[in-house]
């Protein structure tokens, strides 16, 4: 495998242009296929998603658009099934792990070429956006957010009952309030880790970062000397082990829409997921519950290097194109690819609760905006973002090993050291 390219910001590469350009909506026709897993209910994401896709529809009636739809839980597996079965759409969305698969197949065109010819389009988009669209140099993909892999949310409420001020600032402090809540009847995090990315890729990645920081990613990633099995690695995943007593027993057994539900219904305090919840809180949550609903960075934990401030953030995922889309079906993808990753899909997305990979008018209303969500924007703008570990480490690394490992982990059948060992063991033979 060709060795994968860290960035965290980086200016627009210029190449060699393939294809057609041209980027006029006005009497765009063509069709093209689109597999995604926006739900047409939901909120955040998927919200601002379709709401700039019925506009495209709407301007653009000779285009033809086949969505494909499978659920955020089931969508990575049911992907590699299709590409096992040579069965790959136009379009897709994939994670930054398995560019390197998809380039190195030869299924995916670059994007970067097509964007770069266009000057609006190219300017369009914020620093760092293509860190995880990126792989041997080459901008594959288009990112259409710029997420926090991880942040805390909590019911007020529930704190104040078990006496318990606010948001935790340290590790210690988070273990006390958690002894507090569970004695009071309540689970104190819930988890929902069933389909096994959620406990890694939205919670322990951040964690990690509160041990090491990303120049030992950056030589881990690159094969520069870092190891799983580094001391400081490993007291991160002991650490995390210990956390575990505090989430939800049947935490392996049930999805996030499940986790989601043991919030809704005051069972939990609190839980770790990734900012897209926040729009899924402000779309879903209870009224009562979501009234005394907050958010928190994760807490730093004594005595190690990291700070509350250091998150594994990013693009995460990105929309690629498939080879064989050309001519005019390659001119109206690309002009949808533009409309649902910039322009006035930023300025919704803002309002729909999450932060997009594009710049947003320098106009809009941010008053307007949730209470939950304006809460989280603060936030952000105070996080060192950080690599996703399953957006840049081999896709049998990063989405296999990982998650896998991460979940016997957590239930208390693997210990620090072997999955440390077993980590390190599965990245050598990818390299």
């Amino acid at each position: 495998m060709k060795k994968r390219t860290v960035i965290l910001t980086m200016a627009m590469a210029m190449t060699m242009i393939f294809g057609t350009t041209a980027m006029a909506e006005e009497g765009l026709s063509g069709k093209f296929t689109l597999f995604h897993f926006h739900e047409e209910d939901g909120g955040g994401t998927s919200k601002a998603f379709w709401n700039a896709a019925h506009k495209f529809m709407e301007e653009n009636p000779n285009v033809e658009i086949d969505f494909q739809f499978t659920d955020s839980n089931n969508y990575q597996e049911k992907l590699t099934a299709l590409m096992a079965g040579d069965e790959l759409p136009d379009i897709w969305l994939t994670k930054g792990d398995m560019l390197p698969t998809f380039a190195d197949a030869e299924v995916i065109q670059a994007a970067d070429q097509y964007i770069s010819a266009d000057e609006d389009w190219a300017a369009a988009y914020v620093d760092g956006a293509f860190a995880d669209t990126t792989y041997d140099g080459t901008q594959w993909g288009v990112p259409f957010q710029m997420q926090a892999n991880c942040i805390g949310v909590y019911n007020q409420a529930i704190f104040e009952e078990c006496g318990i001020d606010g948001w935790p600032e340290t590790w210690t402090e988070l273990l006390e309030d958690c002894a507090k809540i569970k004695e009071a009847g309540y689970t104190p995090i819930a988890m929902g880790n069933k389909d096994q990315w959620l406990a890694e890729s939205a919670v322990f990645n951040t964690y990690a970062y509160k041990y090491i920081d990303q120049d030992w990613f950056n030589s881990l990633a690159n094969n520069e000397g870092a190891k799983f099995t580094d001391e400081a690695f490993v007291r991160a995943l002991e650490g995390f082990q210990n956390i575990a007593q505090y989430f939800n027993d049947d935490m392996n057994s049930i999805n996030q829409d499940e986790m989601y539900s043991l919030y809704y219904d005051k069972k939990a305090a609190m839980y770790f997921n990734g900012a897209w919840s926040v729009g899924t809180m402000i779309q879903n949550c209870p009224e009562d519950v979501l009234a005394t609903t907050h958010v928190g960075l994760m807490p730093a934990v004594e005595g190690e290097s990291g700070t509350k401030y250091d998150t594994a953030a990013g693009a995460g995922w990105n929309y690629v194109i498939n080879t064989s889309v050309q001519d005019e079906n390659l001119t109206a993808a690309l002009a949808f690819l533009k409309a649902v990753t910039t322009g006035e899909y930023a300025d919704d997305a803002l309002q729909q609760g999450f932060i997009s990979a594009a710049k947003t008018s320098d106009d809009l209303d941010m008053s307007s905006l949730a209470p939950l969500f304006a809460e989280y924007y603060e936030l952000a703008a105070q996080m060192n973002n950080c690599s996703i570990f399953d957006c840049v480490l081999p896709a049998e690394v990063g989405s296999g090993v990982l998650y896998a490992d991460t979940q016997q982990l957590i239930a208390g059948s693997m210990t620090a050291e072997d999955m440390a060992a077993d980590c390190q063991a599965t990245l050598e033979a990818n390299y």
